[in-house]
């Protein structure tokens, strides 16, 4: 007698033993108690770079729970390390975690913590923990004068040094050039040749005395009766009397204001020049004698 095996049949049987399996398998004690086991994730993080003594250094914190809504009591320890890695601070305190925690623990920077560089880290603790769990950041420790970092009031001293030595640097080549301004000779290519001359003379008169009075020394120039000059630049426009009385007005008003001699010496010392420069010379030798 041949028996006839139904193949239906046995497939069904193994495909049932195997879930049979699988179930015993993954609900055993120990499977359990992993499923109930919470684990806990931090990130921490500082809010800022450098803190000064007896400031809050705060730190953000983040705890994630990935036990599927299990409560967990996890105590963070807070910590600060030197850069030779002694701990210099601690602090611990007990978080409830259901799914996440975010918040932002603020620590106290002890008063006679030196200046330099610092970690702080975050580790963190619970019931049936495997894997430890901390973060960490580098931070430093600088002092505060009058509220402000001495890094900071250097860095800002060296500035203001560095824009003073440019403010000092600037005027002076302005003053330098507003001087030479002063001292160059002004043209009068387009007065006529006989009376150059005396435009000239005057001219460089009215420059010699900027060089020792500034602006003062066109107030006296617009004062003298007959001589009409540009304001600013002391350029002479126009001569209404007599070259010779307005040379010895001028050196007069010049000497009396001022207190100092002027010596007047032409752009041109041919002899036509020195002829026509001998009435003048004669109210200079008045001025002299004037003054002595």
């Amino acid at each position: 007698m041949i028996l006839k095996i139904d193949y239906r049949k046995v497939k069904l049987l193994i495909f049932v033993c195997l879930v049979l399996a699988i179930l015993v398998i993954g609900y055993s004690p120990q499977s359990l108690a992993e499923a109930k086991t919470a684990e806990v994730k931090t990130s921490g993080e500082g809010l800022v770079s450098r803190v000064a003594p007896g400031e809050f250094l705060p730190i953000s914190v983040k705890l994630i729970n990935f036990g599927k809504g299990q409560r967990v009591d996890v105590t963070i320890n807070y910590q600060i390390l030197n850069s030779n890695n002694e701990l210099v601070f601690s602090e611990t305190e007990t978080v409830a975690v259901e799914t996440t925690a975010s918040f932002v623990k603020n620590i106290q920077i002890p008063l006679d913590l030196p200046s330099g560089k610092y970690v702080a880290s975050s580790e963190i603790i619970y019931e049936g923990q495997k894997v430890p769990a901390s973060s960490n950041f580098q931070f430093t420790v600088e002092r505060k004068i009058a509220g402000i970092f001495v890094s900071q009031l250097i860095v800002y001293g060296i500035i203001t040094v560095l824009i003073g030595i440019l403010f000092a640097v600037v005027s002076r080549l302005i003053i330098k050039k507003r001087r030479a301004s002063r001292l160059s000779p002004h043209e009068y290519s387009n007065v006529p040749k006989q009376e150059r001359l005396f435009y000239e003379l005057i001219s460089d008169i009215i420059m010699q005395m900027r060089y020792y009075s500034g602006h003062k020394a066109i107030e006296i120039a617009e004062n003298i009766d007959g001589l009409v000059v540009q304001e600013g630049s002391g350029k002479v426009l126009k001569i209404n009397k007599d070259p010779a009385e307005i040379i010895a007005l001028l050196i007069l008003q010049y000497q009396k204001q001022i207190g100092k001699k002027m010596r007047v010496l032409p752009r041109r010392t041919d002899r036509e020049t020195k002829t026509r420069l001998r009435p003048i010379d004669k109210n200079l030798d008045i001025i002299k004698k004037y003054f002595r």
